[in-house]
């Protein structure tokens, strides 16, 4: 049995698109155009370890339309 090895590929630290966007956000930054669905799924991202340090608020913005910020 051999084994293929690849080298220099960069280890990803997180799995889902969404947390990766909200890992690169600064604060003052925000997300637009999330419904309701989206943003109450992704929320409980906020409070994991990789994010303790920063602190994220989210409002709606028109009936089926919600924005995240990064306030701290």
């Amino acid at each position: 049995m051999t084994f293929k090895i690849e080298k220099n590929v960069p280890q990803r630290k997180f799995y889902s698109p969404f947390c990766e966007v909200l890992n690169e956000l600064e604060i003052g930054d925000s997300m637009p155009c999330l419904t309701k669905k989206e943003v109450y799924k992704y929320r409980v991202n906020f409070y994991t370890k990789n994010f303790a340090d920063r602190k994220f608020t989210f409002r709606c913005e028109s009936q089926d339309s919600y924005r995240i910020w990064r306030i701290a």
